[in-house]
């Protein structure tokens, strides 16, 4: 996905820096999209919240 390599590219250049999970604060994160459109405005998630916030959004998509 477009919004993912621009990221990627961003991280491994140093342009963006990892934040702690924005729920618990742990350390290992992944980057939560909330609109692909823009690739550097990103929600810092721990696996199990950012697995959690798409089951969310899945949820109201359904509704």
């Amino acid at each position: 996905m477009w919004a993912h390599a621009c990221l990627r590219s961003a991280l491994k250049r140093g342009l963006i820096e990892k934040a702690p999970c924005e729920v618990c604060g742990s350390a290992e994160v992944d980057a939560h999209h909330d609109d692909y459109d823009k690739p550097m405005d990103v929600r810092w998630l721990c696996r199990r919240h950012h697995q959690a916030e798409h089951r969310r959004l899945k949820c109201e998509r359904v509704d």
